[in-house]
């Protein structure tokens, strides 16, 4: 203001919204009453970092939509899980806005898959079906990243695990899906972990589809991987060895494992798991079929 006119003051939010205007001063109590009301209206202010922390996740997880990766999306985008809820971080500012809008594409965008899925694997059954169990394993990874959505895909993985037909390329699925989440993490330390997962579907699933699938994706991520570099007589020797461990399930299945038998004593199990961990489980909860291979084992030894 110039001269002796009369004042203008406006007050304008972060996405461009007017919340305040007037002429003329305020007097009393009037400023601060002012002030208050509009901080009330202005939503959340984030610190310098916390807003520099959204803009570059929104802008990674914006890239990774654009291309279609959900998954990648998804991991990327539950990072900025850390400033709160993403349907509503409360913030007007243009990167807070973006990311709530990311999130619910996102979901759009998985339940579609999830429809289609299951228009393909439950309604009718697929004779090729690991793209489909790809699509339905990634989006229930997805899924967990968001504590609002576990409903979207349950209820299908809960019928895909009824059909038998099914079972080995969910495993397949599963594994690479887990490769894939570890492999999209902004973080350095968790990405140097994808080699082994990769490896891992490479020894359990050889001369698969998922074999293949896993190897153009480890090419990516790793492309020094011993084993890609290892000649059939060698891969025969890792199949050997991997073919000694299997899933293990508890009766009422609330609990899954993929491991090797080690030994058995005093009514107990000890198994070794992909990670080199060891763990000791008691055989009366074991599944049916679990019991009658820890009875094997127990035959083979005596």
């Amino acid at each position: 203001m110039t001269g002796n006119g009369i004042p203008q003051l406006y007050v304008v939010r972060a996405d461009g919204e007017q919340i305040y205007g007037g002429a003329g001063a305020l007097r009393g109590d009037e400023l601060p009453t002012m002030l208050l009301a509009s901080l009330k209206r202005s939503g959340r202010a984030f610190s310098n970092q916390e807003a520099e922390f959204l803009k570059r996740t929104v802008q990674a997880a914006e890239t990774a939509l654009k291309s279609g990766d959900l998954l990648k999306t998804g991991v990327v985008l539950s990072e900025a899980g850390q400033l709160g809820p993403l349907e509503n971080l409360g913030s007007f500012a243009k990167p807070a806005l973006k990311s709530q809008e990311i999130y619910l594409e996102l979901k759009k965008q998985i339940e579609s898959r999830i429809a289609t899925a299951k228009s393909e694997l439950v309604d009718s059954n697929a004779a090729e079906p690991l793209d489909q169990l790809l699509a339905v394993y990634e989006a229930d990874a997805v899924s967990k990243l968001f504590p609002k959505w576990k409903s979207i895909t349950s209820s299908l993985t809960r019928e895909i695990k009824k059909q038998a037909q099914y079972t080995t390329p969910s495993e397949q699925a599963e594994a690479i899906v887990r490769a894939r989440v570890v492999a999209a993490s902004p973080s350095p330390r968790i990405r140097n972990r994808a080699e082994s997962l990769y490896t891992n579907v490479i020894r359990r699933f050889p001369n698969t589809a998922a074999d293949g699938i896993a190897r153009r994706e480890l090419a990516t991520v790793a492309p020094n991987a011993n084993i890609l570099g290892m000649q059939p007589d060698e891969m025969k020797q890792e199949t050997t060895l991997a073919a000694a461990f299997r899933i293990w399930a508890t009766q009422s299945g609330d609990f899954k494992t993929r491991a090797k038998y080690l030994q058995q004593k005093a009514g107990k199990v000890q198994l070794l798991k992909e990670d080199g961990k060891t763990i000791v489980v008691d055989i009366a909860i074991l599944s049916s079929d679990d019991q009658e291979y820890v009875s094997n084992q127990a035959g083979k030894s005596d």
